[in-house]
């Protein structure tokens, strides 16, 4: 829901999409960020996994617990929904903004 609600407030506030293509920008975030969404299943299982490897403690952490289960998931969510592996690790917004594109 969050996610959805952000690419909305980006297509419609954001100065840099013409106001013809809003439509078009809203669906964009929000399909890729649907199938995006559809790798991040493993994130609770993390803590888990490290602590059945052996490393109690590191799962019981802040950082086994909250920060490596959310930046793993970040990443498949982003490198599936995003398209950046085919465009040099940038989405069509990250290019047009690096002016890689018009």
């Amino acid at each position: 829901g969050g996610v959805t609600v952000y690419c909305g407030l980006d297509a419609y506030l954001n100065p840099l999409h013409k106001d013809s293509d809003r439509n078009t920008e809203f669906a964009s975030g929000t399909y890729s960020s649907a199938i995006g969404s559809c790798t991040a299943w493993f994130e609770p299982y993390v803590a888990p996994a490290i602590a059945s490897a052996g490393a109690g403690g590191l799962a019981n952490s802040w950082l086994g617990s909250a920060l490596l289960p959310a930046t793993l998931a970040y990443a498949t969510v982003k490198g599936v929904g995003w398209y950046d592996w085919g465009n040099s690790g940038l989405n069509d917004l990250e290019m047009k903004i690096n002016g890689l594109t018009s």
